[in-house]
């Protein structure tokens, strides 16, 4: 799975999309940081459970031109492939890094 899936199973949790919301059990495993963790990467979880295809897809992206970072692509979860693929419609050169 994706990485913010992982970050949940280290932990002995399972998440769920409910939604727009996602469920974490087991509730007694909470933590506060793992509260903060579901809560910034909500998108994240989301597009990972709704794959469940086993590609990572994240909402940010560094796009780089000549090994310099020009700007972040920010927006809906994607793969690599498909961030490149944007990327490069716009500057066929350029290269995508996880933003």
């Amino acid at each position: 799975m994706g990485a913010a899936i992982d970050f949940l199973r280290e932990r002995g949790l399972t998440a769920q999309a409910k939604g727009k919301r996602i469920v974490v059990s087991p509730a007694s495993k909470l933590t506060p940081d793992v509260r903060l963790y579901v809560k910034a990467h909500r998108l994240e979880l989301l597009a990972e459970l709704a794959a469940n295809d086993g590609l990572e897809r994240r909402s940010h992206w560094q796009i780089t031109l000549g090994g310099k970072t020009i700007c972040t692509m920010v927006g809906e979860p994607m793969t690599y492939a498909e961030a490149l693929e944007a990327a490069r419609w716009r500057w066929p050169d350029s290269d995508i890094l996880e933003g």
